[in-house]
């Protein structure tokens, strides 16, 4: 499939501080070899008009050539439970489960297997490559299928199960269709089987949801909802079927079970508990999505937590990925002497390139003053962005000038997995995200957009503060207000939209301490997320309302922390409420500029324009100008200060952001001057009680004019203007008092 060299990595955490090692995984295809060093990344590719691209190569002691392999990507969710006895043992045997498909794509799709490598062994049920339910029974020559001739209805609840008494040699294959309140018929069909010999003994591993291949791995991944699946040692009759499939899927049973698992305990954990007490534990692999709606599921409630017995599904997906499972290739101690800042393993070999990203945080005896945070959550939901392709040939009708062909291999290797914005191929909606695998819009060139735009900001950083330290939004999330000890300026990324509760709770701290917060982007602080409270680099949305995917009722509390999901301003915190300003709408053509308003002249704001005697603020830049792709507007209603200052507005904005207005309406009140177009983005600045101040510029673009110029130019002013008050420890002092009207 390709025949040009490629190379791809990934690392097994974020954030790292000196003297700690962090591991890389490589994949090499068409190459017998690669070199790696490791640079650090203070701007990024992004053509002529900008300042050349110079990473700054580190020096390490670690050998800098390895031997190239290409490594397979495991994607696709499934439960493995380890080799049993019990369960490689063949006698009489029940296996039944309450499924929900919702793809089946002309591929098998196994639902519980205990089969060997080679179907040798064991049993499985499995829906076939037209979706009808068939049992399959290990044999040392080959496997034999009995199979139903009537497909499942995909998105509907079903009953299914396999039962063989060795004694009778007589085999039953049933589905009983369930009740789902569609008026749908509620059917059965069932095949009986005489004569039937035995299956040969397996290896005792069990598998939910995929069954092994020729070499062991996992294949046939189910795409659906998997409800209560159990191993029986008894091989029920038709009528004991009929009885269990009418059954709440937590009610008691009398007969005695080799496993039964239940799939609605400890959603946090990758682990499923076996209730038969035989210690059958199972593993969920690939992050499945946990606490979604069962069989059961009857709309009482719309919390997991208030009714886990309703919640006992998973689903599964053949293109969930958590990581590709790839061994370590190189591993790297950072050295004591390395600034703060972004770095990134860079692996080279032949005309292949790729950059893993990684960030060094300072030691604590060593800590700034000024503090960039990463915004790994928003990466790890734009991670292998394919709506990006589609967005961009929307606005623009062509690929070639953002596009680079590591952006176009998403679509080569689709096991790499997408984002949060593309639904999965089953239609449903994704709501984990993972860094732990390549990333490919995560380089520092092709389209400038987040993490490019960010190195645009610590390329910036570095001249004016070199000191900074940099943390993420996962330490920030684990560690609270003590990730930021020390710090008194607190500098965004260009587009820190997603957020956990903890992280906002950390960021309520640092203000209410006096800390000053620079906002220099767009579209933040929007949406609440969870991180997985184990795992690094894991990120959970739950969307309420979307267009990014079928989205099922009751099923927007997170599975990591049980907190219900969505936009934080419908969770009680719009972001004008943080920092003055909210999202309002988005388009990905050219970016506009600001227009100075009377309010830059106040004294209160007056140290920002210092320098600055142009009008027209950011009229340059890569994209155009400093504001634009995504814009925020101050907005009284949703908690925007009423002493809050709006210094500077965008206006000139084309006609694709008036396409996708989210409706907030433009508030007057804290206007000096006569109102300007409603699609706009506007800068704001304000004081905080405790001494702080917040300063806000409502854009993603800013970051992209910084470099500009050689980073001469005044969107570079007005940010180190800033930057240098808020330095400053004098305290800010609020207004005596409120604007009138």
């Amino acid at each position: 499939m390709h025949d040009r060299p490629v190379i791809l990595g990934y690392s097994d955490r974020d954030s790292v501080k000196p003297g700690e090692s962090i591991a890389f995984a490589v994949s090499c295809l068409n190459l017998n070899s690669f070199e790696c060093d490791f640079v650090r990344l203070l701007g990024c590719d992004a053509g002529p008009e900008m300042p050349p691209f110079q990473p700054t190569v580190m020096a390490v002691p670690e050998v800098n050539r390895y031997p190239g392999r290409e490594q397979p990507i495991r994607a696709g969710s499934y439960i493995e439970v380890e080799g049993s006895q019990r369960l490689a043992s063949v006698g009489p045997i029940t296996i039944c489960a309450n499924v929900m498909p919702t793809l089946i794509a002309g591929q098998p799709r196994c639902l519980i297997s205990t089969l060997s490598v080679g179907g040798r062994g064991g049993v499985a049920l499995r829906l076939e490559a037209d979706g009808c339910l068939a049992a399959i029974l290990g044999d040392p020559v080959e496997p034999r299928t009995y199979t139903l001739d009537r497909p499942l209805s995909l998105w509907r609840w079903s009953f299914v199960a396999l039962s063989y008494d060795p004694e009778r040699r007589q085999l039953l294959v049933v589905v009983y269709r369930l009740p789902s309140g569609t008026h749908d018929h509620a059917g059965e069909s069932w095949l009986t089987v005489d004569n039937v010999e035995p299956p040969a003994g397996g290896d005792g591993r069990t598998l939910i949801a995929a069954e092994p291949d020729d070499g062991g791995f996992p294949c046939h991944h189910f795409n659906g909802k998997i409800e209560r699946p159990r191993i029986l040692a008894a091989a029920l009759s038709l009528e004991q079927l009929s009885n269990l499939a009418t059954r709440k899927p937590t009610e008691p049973v009398i007969w005695p079970f080799l496993a039964d698992w239940d799939l609605a305990g400890e959603p946090a954990s990758d682990v499923v508990r076996d209730q038969s007490g035989a210690g059958h534990d199972g593993i969920c692999i690939n992050q499945p999505t946990r606490a979604v709606q069962g069989s059961n599921w009857d709309s009482s409630t719309m919390d997991w937590r208030r009714a886990p017995d309703q919640y006992g599904a998973i689903h599964f997906h053949h293109d969930d990925i958590e990581n590709p499972g790839w061994q370590e290739d190189l591993r790297l101690t950072v050295p004591v002497n390395w600034p703060s800042g972004c770095y990134a393993a860079r692996l080279r070999g032949a005309d292949a390139e790729f950059y893993v990203p990684f960030y060094v945080r300072q030691a604590a005896k060593a800590s700034s003053d000024v503090a960039f945070l990463a915004p790994t959550a928003t990466y790890a939901a734009y991670v292998n962005l394919g709506f990006q392709r589609q967005t961009v040939e929307y606005y623009l009708g062509c690929l070639a000038c953002f596009y680079t062909p590591l952006d176009l291999l998403a679509i080569e290797l689709p096991g790499l997995g997408k984002s949060l914005y593309d639904p999965h191929d089953d239609g449903s909606q994704r709501s984990i995200g993972s860094l732990r695998r390549p990333v490919l819009n995560r380089q520092p060139g092709g389209w400038l957009w987040n993490f490019q735009i960010d190195l645009c900001l610590l390329g910036w950083l570095a001249r004016v503060a070199p000191d900074h330290q940099v943390l993420t939004d996962e330490d920030l999330d684990r560690e609270g207000l003590a990730a930021m000890d020390g710090c008194r300026v607190l500098v965004t990324g260009c587009h820190p939209e997603y957020w956990s509760l903890p992280m906002l709770q950390a960021l309520d701290g640092f203000l209410a301490r006096g800390g000053r917060l620079m906002y220099l982007g767009g579209n933040g602080f929007y949406h609440a997320i969870d991180f997985h409270p184990q795992r690094q680099g894991l990120v959970e949305l739950r969307r309420r309302h979307s267009r990014n995917g079928r989205f099922g009722a009751g099923e927007a509390h997170s599975s990591f922390a049980g907190r219900l999901c969505g936009a934080w301003k419908d969770l009680g915190r719009p972001e004008q409420s943080l920092v003055g300003v909210g999202y309002l709408t988005e388009a990905f053509d050219r970016c506009s500029y600001y227009h100075r308003l009377a309010a830059s002249e106040d004294p209160r704001a007056r140290f920002i324009f210092e320098g600055i005697t142009e009008n027209i603020i950011g009229d340059f830049g890569f994209l155009g100008g400093a504001a634009g792709l995504e814009i925020d507007v101050v907005d009284e209603a949703l908690g925007t200060p009423r002493h809050a200052l709006v210094i500077a507005a965008s206006e000139a904005h084309g006609s694709s952001y008036g396409r996708n207005l989210s409706g907030a309406d433009m508030f007057t009140g804290l206007w000096n001057d006569a109102p300007r177009d409603r699609v706009r983005a506007d800068m704001t600045f304000f004081e905080t009680p405790a001494g702080g101040a917040v300063f806000s510029v409502g854009s993603i673009a800013w970051g992209s004019s910084l470099p500009h110029a050689g980073y001469a130019n005044n969107v570079a002013q007005i940010t180190e203007n800033v930057l240098g008050r808020f330095r400053d420890p004098t305290p800010f002092q609020m207004p005596d008092r409120e604007p009138s009207g």
